[in-house]
């Protein structure tokens, strides 16, 4: 599933091909990925409507217009944004379109049809119904230690729950890990100053080089997990295996070298 790091990517498209235009129309050709709406309800909520901003909270795009409703995207296990030329052929598995003021469209594509399309009057009200803690990336070391506080379980999984901390996946909280130090079932509760300060900084560093990147595991540094994320791949930091374990039943691939077992587990 798209992570932070590949929505802000989806953002920043949005932002140069969508923001500033106005929306001459709307094509749904796959209705079952709307949300509480239908293709005509929201035709007629957007149709002349100009774009005026993005915003992204988590794995959420928001995209603001001049007559107050928001187009919300979420893009599933494959979606993505591609722009289209005048008269030129939608992609294959286009499940909504933007057609545009300049005659170019923007098409959102997802191969396996799993994400969501709909327009919402408030995003702050869209994001506390969904139940979403708040996005990772804006994030203070205070405010990610507050969350901290209390929390039971293992550390990749509090990094996972979306009701903890918004934006966060199975794919780069591996890398996170990695780069703190800390295998994946370490408790929350075991972590001390030191282990949180790290963590917290794994984080930020790892969503930026990601985004850095385009979300594209394959261009990040060497020195990162993601690129060697396979069982017996050469751990890039001490050259040991890597192996896969099981943790809130997803995969996780550590090195136990670098990120050894806490005592007891």
């Amino acid at each position: 599933m798209p992570e932070l790091p590949d929505v802000e990517i989806e953002r920043r498209h949005a932002e140069r091909w969508v923001v500033g235009h106005a929306i001459r129309h709307v094509h749904v050709p796959e209705p079952e990925i709307l949300e509480d709406t239908s293709p005509a309800a929201l035709g007629r909520r957007l149709h002349g409507r100009r774009v005026t901003g993005s915003r992204r909270h988590g794995k959420y795009l928001f995209l603001e217009t001049d007559g107050a409703p928001w187009l919300l995207l979420h893009f599933g296990m494959t979606g993505h944004l591609e722009r289209v030329g005048k008269a030129a052929q939608a992609p294959a598995y286009t499940d909504f379109t933007l057609v545009l003021d300049d005659d170019s469209a923007v098409a959102y594509v997802a191969p396996r049809k799993l994400g969501r399309v709909g327009v919402i009057d408030d995003p702050n009200a869209y994001v506390a119904a969904q139940g979403l803690g708040p996005d990772v990336l804006r994030l203070d070391r205070e405010g990610f230690a507050d969350l901290a506080e209390g929390r039971r379980g293992g550390t990749k999984c509090w990094l996972m729950d979306q009701a903890a901390m918004a934006g966060l996946g199975n794919v780069y909280t591996d890398e996170i890990l990695f780069r703190a130090r800390l295998h994946p079932k370490t408790p929350v509760a075991a972590l001390d100053a030191d282990g949180l300060h790290r963590l917290f900084e794994a984080v930020s560093e790892v969503l930026r080089t990601a985004i850095e990147a385009g979300a594209d595991p394959a261009r990040l540094p060497e020195d990162c997990l993601l690129p060697h994320r396979e069982p017996g791949a050469a751990c890039p930091r001490c050259g040991g295996d890597v192996q896969q374990i099981k943790a809130c039943g997803r995969t996780a691939y550590f090195c136990p070298a670098c990120q050894p077992r806490p005592d007891g587990q």
